[in-house]
């Protein structure tokens, strides 16, 4: 893949930042990477070209933006990663997220099927999106991200069917890891970071972290492995497919709780709800690990490495 290009669409978020270093590496083919940005004044912008990406700015919800975007780079590969990630937020603006997720999704693959050069999508989806049923019954979305994430996941297999775009999709299930993420284990492990500061500042006891409930139970698989996947997939993967990509084990909040509380140097103190969420059923994710792939992070050095990172939030 050395001399041919990649776009990572999103290359500011928490894969996003991952992914450029990744594959401006020798482990990533010492590609080419352009680092897509929403506008010229993003927060992490000097993140992305640390990476060793060039950063380029694009709309992605402006089609015609997105195809000048693609006819400068006449990339080899694109990730796209970009989009709205968040279930609470998108119960008041679903239009918002169709358009994020959605047809932004659309302008790419419409941008890359014009540009006739060859290049390889792979879209980021998420385990979060339901199956249309069968027989004409009416859907049952469970919220309106997942719904975006399926309609999604849908333009991605048309394309494929009506055009013959090469394009396929990966669902990884919670990404956890050093950097920039709202995800849940980020939160604790910033949570950690501030007891350490309140202990030695001598600072009142903090509250206690709250958690839904100890007995959901999630799929947890580290960032750097997911982008891993993604580098297999764009080489290896069959255009059209959707491929999960997961650790295969689930954990309860309560074992992810006892997993902090091992390691770090603080008590932590824990707020547990009564949530009696569903917990997703596990990820079939023989796809990928047919190709080759094997998850190298365990969940234990995962929490190591955010607790000693000191990401922030995700803007």
């Amino acid at each position: 893949m050395k001399d041919q290009t990649i776009v990572v669409t999103g290359a500011a978020g928490f894969s996003g930042l991952h992914a450029c270093a990744y594959f401006a590496s020798a482990a990533g083919g010492g590609m080419k990477v352009v680092g897509v940005v929403r506008d010229e004044g993003h927060a992490r912008a000097a993140e992305v070209k640390r990476t060793g990406a060039a950063v380029d700015v694009c709309e992605l919800t402006d089609g015609e933006a997105v195809m000048r975007l693609m006819a400068r780079h006449q990339p080899d590969y694109v990730l796209h990663l970009a989009g709205l990630n968040a279930v609470g937020p998108s119960w008041n603006v679903p239009a918002v997220f169709l358009e994020s997720n959605l047809m932004s999704t659309v302008y790419v693959l419409e941008a890359v099927r014009k540009l006739a050069n060859g290049c390889r999508t792979l879209v980021a989806g998420s385990m979060l999106r339901f199956e249309w049923p069968g027989g004409g019954a009416a859907p049952e979305p469970p919220h309106p991200y997942g719904l975006s994430k399926t309609m999604q996941v849908s333009a991605v297999r048309c394309w494929h069917k009506l055009y013959g775009s090469d394009a396929l999709v990966a669902e990884p299930s919670n990404l956890i890891g050093p950097g920039p993420s709202n995800g849940l284990c980020v939160l604790i492990a910033d949570h950690v970071r501030a007891l350490r500061r309140s202990r030695a500042s001598g600072a009142p006891a903090m509250k206690p972290f709250r958690l839904s409930s100890a007995g959901e139970r999630r799929d947890f698989l580290d960032v750097r492995d997911a982008v891993a996947a993604y580098d297999l997939l764009l080489r290896l993967g069959e255009s059209g497919r959707v491929y999960p990509v997961a650790s295969g084990m689930l954990r309860t909040l309560g074992e992810v709780a006892e997993a902090f509380e091992l390691a770090a140097d603080v008590p932590i103190e824990w707020e547990i709800g009564d949530s009696d969420a569903p917990s997703p059923q596990p990820a079939d994710g023989s796809a990928v690990r047919a190709l080759g792939w094997r998850p190298r992070y365990p969940f234990e050095r995962s929490i190591a490495d955010m607790i000693a990172a000191a990401p922030q939030p995700e803007s």
